[in-house]
C-alpha cells in the first residue's frame, strides 16, 4: 500500500514537488489503513466479506478516478 501510494502521489504531483507528493500519499495511506480496516471488519460481521469487499473496491475506484481526473467532479457541479 505504501509503495503504490508513493508512486501515485509522485505521478500526480507537479514535477518539482514529486517527493512531497509521494510523502503525503504514503502518510495518507498509512493513516487511513487502520480506520478502513476497522470499518471493514465491523461491516463484515453484518454484511459478509463479498458485499463489503465490493463496496470497498467501488469506493477506492471512485476516489482514484476523482483524484486523477478532477474535471469529472467540476463538470457536475
Amino acid at each position: 500500500r505504501s509503495i503504490t501510494a508513493a508512486y501515485a502521489g509522485a505521478a500526480l504531483a507537479p514535477r518539482d514537488k514529486r517527493l512531497s507528493g509521494a510523502a503525503i500519499a504514503v502518510a495518507a495511506a498509512v493513516v487511513s489503513a487502520y480506520p478502513g480496516l476497522a470499518a471493514r471488519k465491523f461491516a463484515m460481521k453484518r454484511y459478509g466479506q463479498t458485499a463489503t469487499g465490493f463496496v470497498e473496491d467501488a469506493i477506492v475506484f471512485a476516489s482514484g478516478l476523482a483524484i486523477a481526473n478532477p474535471k469529472l467532479i467540476a463538470e457536475k457541479a
